[in-house]
């Protein structure tokens, strides 16, 4: 990707950018797609933090069902006693675009609460974190 190219530019030139303690996002082009960032339940578990779980079925987001593609779900990992997303995972149509909006959230320190309230386009595969974020048990 575009990013991997900055890093070998920088280091080949002397410099020493890396993608260590930075969200490095990953999709899968498969059909549907498969897209994460963030934490997964496993690496949550692993580490022995703490999350509370979302996961709506892609045929609850409005988007899915009208272009027929139900396919699959949207997860998302929030702090246990705080509002911070940990991680996020879309298996569905658009997932590696839907994830986008879940990362640029996450960068910008945004509390879940920020995506579950927000008027987002309708209907889009993206108006479904809304929808996952209502689903956040509360902490």
């Amino acid at each position: 990707g575009v990013d991997d190219y900055r890093v070998l530019v920088d280091n080949l030139s002397g410099g020493g950018r890396t993608t260590a303690g930075r969200q490095v996002p990953f999709c899968l082009f498969t059909d549907p797609e498969l897209a994460r960032v963030g934490l997964s339940e496993r690496e949550a578990r692993a580490q022995g933090i703490p999350y509370r779980l979302a996961k709506i079925p892609m045929g609850e987001v409005f988007r899915a069902r009208t272009i027929s593609q139900t396919r699959g779900f949207l997860k998302a990992l929030v702090e246990e006693k705080g509002d911070r997303v940990l991680g996020f995972t879309a298996f569905g149509p658009e997932a590696g675009e839907v994830m986008a909006v879940v990362q640029v959230a996450m960068l910008a320190g945004l509390p879940y609460t920020a995506l579950r309230d927000a008027v987002l386009t309708h209907p889009t595969m993206a108006e479904g974190v809304g929808d996952l974020f209502a689903a956040v048990p509360a902490g």
